[in-house]
């Protein structure tokens, strides 16, 4: 199989798709936004995980750069890195820039999704 190449800043927005795309990374990540930072036993208490699948989606997270973890004790605190959060949001916007659909080939969306009515539009040919 071919490997498709990317830009840098499209293939760290590949990898940051691919770290959030669990249900249980944005969970983590919607409990350290709204408490601000946390003990993993913390984190742990909100899921109905165990210990050791929270700290491997902990770990994903962080590796990805989207949290940060001190050591405080025997334990660590994390919290959202807000310089990923920023990139994210930077990346996210262009990328729904770019896809934005040219609004003169289909103002009304039902031309496209059915094709009726579009046989002279390039960007709606009927298959």
């Amino acid at each position: 199989m071919k490997e498709v190449e990317l830009q840098k800043e499209d293939q760290e927005l590949v990898d940051a798709f691919r770290a959030l795309g669990h249900p249980a990374r944005l969970k983590i990540l919607r409990v350290l936004g709204q408490r601000g930072a946390c003990i993993c036993s913390d984190v742990v208490d909100e899921l109905p995980l165990a210990q050791s699948t929270v700290s491997q989606h902990l770990k994903v997270l962080k590796e990805a750069g989207f949290i940060v973890g001190e050591v405080e004790g025997a334990s660590v605190c994390y919290c959202i890195a807000p310089s990923a959060v920023e990139r994210l949001t930077k990346s996210v916007s262009q990328l729904a820039a770019d896809i934005k659909q040219n609004k003169d080939c289909c103002e009304d969306e039902a031309c496209c999704d059915d094709k009726v009515g579009c046989a002279d539009k390039d960007c709606c040919v009927k298959a």
